[in-house]
């Protein structure tokens, strides 16, 4: 029982991580589809407020990259 605790854990880690909320050191890096965008092609991602990246076309999908 205590196995599958832990799996439904990891689990649950897994998805914030596929859906970007999971917590990460502040210097983002790559592209991020989970972002706020201002409007002006600046955006930054949640877990890391303080940077800002540029709205870029990736695989037909606007993305902010660092």
């Amino acid at each position: 029982m205590k196995s599958l605790h832990q799996a439904q854990k990891l689990n649950r880690a897994a998805q914030k991580g596929i859906l970007g909320q999971a917590t990460s050191s502040c210097a983002p890096t790559g592209c991020h589809l989970n972002a706020i965008n201002n409007s002006n092609d600046r955006c930054f991602i949640l877990s890391c407020p303080s940077k800002y990246g540029h709205m870029q076309l990736v695989n037909g999908t606007y993305q902010c990259c660092f």
